[in-house]
């Protein structure tokens, strides 16, 4: 039994929601080195003599190539080795290689710089959320993981927000010279200055937080072939599940880079306008439907599992004909919450994207297994979405005077039914009532349902 007194628990619990607390502001500051050069790609055009391609190289391509070859091998050794350290040198290295993208002098010290932040942030979603999985009972995972989901509207918000601050202070006031380096542009600090809390992120993440595995509990022993003989056993339902997420992703990624140019084209506005009207719709739209789906969750009863992806399956359906028909809408404060009603539904969908892998993933594999999801979604969301979107919109310019809006739409056409059908399939074989009747078949059953907990 027992002694733990009312309030010993909760310093507990306090101290366990530091953790959660603690990861969003790295997930959060991640974002911010992320997303900050969107604000200057014009000065770094100008300052480095670069073309929209070399710009679209560093910003996308090589970001995504790199982030993904990182992925799996750091989340091999999250699950083996000790996570905050892991996350710590991360988070120094990212925030190092930001800074330096201030001092570049041409295309490749720029391009490399990224690659440094690519590699290195890819390590921290699979640390994070396994070490949450082992800190948190269900429902408090599920509530923490949906914190820690904030993380990319908080961060872009901060990017565009205290980016544009930075770069109109510098403008108006030039700053001092840095000793041998010398006098720096206004771009230039503002990498620096996103850069630069990194550093201290990383000595707190080092010094507050602990490694909750044990010896006894045991670090990762399983090997590359385990890896594979999981995969292998019931490859199925989870990649049907796994490129269902990277469908509303890739969604999400085309609504984000093209609703700002649609609403230009077929407006008139310029882009400050656009910036004052679909930036607090992204971050709003996207808070809620993160925070929301992690509440309905939290007071969910049943497995956690499967009341997870029915709630995703809910929100695709509520996602299509708003992504659908919200960018044909002509009036612009009915596109802006039609299409927002698009991004809280997707929003909710990614927020509760890693909370089933990280109860069906035996623990030693949990990290590479969510590195795996991170991956596909790079691949087929981050890389494919913008894409698709431009292609489409070139070849339907000669057939619709709004192109982009129409291939906006296309894409939802294409992406939500197929998730939504994707994610039907997995639940079959997640369903509470499979796991525990198969638990011979499968690796993947191997797990009893985990029922939310009761208050």
């Amino acid at each position: 039994m027992s002694t733990s007194g009312p309030s010993t628990l909760r310093q507990q619990a306090g101290a366990s929601w530091l953790v959660a607390v603690l990861f969003t502001c790295c997930f959060t500051l991640s974002y911010v080195d992320r997303h900050v050069i969107s604000l200057l790609v014009e000065p770094i055009k100008s300052a480095l003599v670069l073309s929209d391609t070399q710009i679209g190289v560093i910003q996308g391509l090589s970001f995504s190539v790199f982030y993904v070859l990182a992925s799996l091998p750091l989340a091999h050794l999250s699950d083996r080795g000790n996570r905050p350290r892991i996350i710590a040198a991360c988070i120094a290295v990212w925030s190092c290689m930001t800074m330096l993208c201030g001092l570049a002098v041409n295309f490749w010290h720029l391009l490399l710089a990224r690659i440094g932040v690519a590699a290195a942030e890819s390590g921290l979603p699979p640390a994070a959320l396994t070490m949450m999985a082992d800190t948190y009972d269900p429902k408090r995972l599920v509530r923490a993981t949906s914190i820690f989901m904030l993380a990319p509207y908080l961060g872009g918000a901060i990017a565009l927000v205290g980016g544009g601050a930075i770069y109109a202070a510098v403008a108006q006031t030039p700053w001092p010279a840095i000793p041998g380096i010398g006098p720096l542009d206004s771009w230039q600090w503002v990498f620096i200055m996103a850069g630069a809390p990194g550093m201290l992120v990383a000595l707190i993440v080092l010094c507050l937080l602990k490694e909750p595995r044990t010896e006894a509990s045991g670090k990762s022993d399983a090997t590359v072939a385990e890896l594979v003989t999981f995969l292998r056993t019931d490859w199925r339902p989870l990649m049907a599940y796994i490129v269902a997420t990277a469908l509303v992703v890739l969604l999400f990624n085309a609504q984000v880079a093209w609703v700002p140019a649609a609403l230009m084209r077929a407006h008139g506005m310029d882009a400050h306008t656009v910036g004052l009207l679909f930036g607090p719709v992204f971050l709003v739209a996207g808070a809620i439907g993160t925070l929301g789906a992690g509440m309905i969750l939290g007071k969910a009863r049943g497995d956690v599992v499967t009341s997870t992806v029915r709630l995703m399956r809910l929100c695709a359906l509520v996602a299509l004909p708003a992504a659908v028909i919200g960018p044909q809408i002509a009036s612009v404060w009915i596109q802006l919450t039609v299409v927002g009603v698009s991004l809280l539904c997707s929003s909710a969908i990614l927020g509760m994207s890693t909370v089933p892998l990280q109860f069906i993933a035996p623990k030693p594999l949990r990290a590479r297994i969510m590195a795996l999801q991170g991956l596909v979604c790079a691949l087929i969301g981050t890389g494919l979405g913008p894409l698709l979107v431009g292609v489409l919109s070139d070849q339907l310019d000669t057939f619709a005077s709004q192109s982009l809006t129409v291939a906006l739409s296309v894409i939802a056409v294409g992406t939500v039914p197929l998730s939504y059908l994707l994610l039907g399939s997995a639940l079959r074989s997640f369903d509470s009532s499979a796991r525990a009747s198969r638990p011979e078949r499968s690796a993947l059953f191997s797990h009893p349902p985990v029922p939310v907990p009761e208050e």
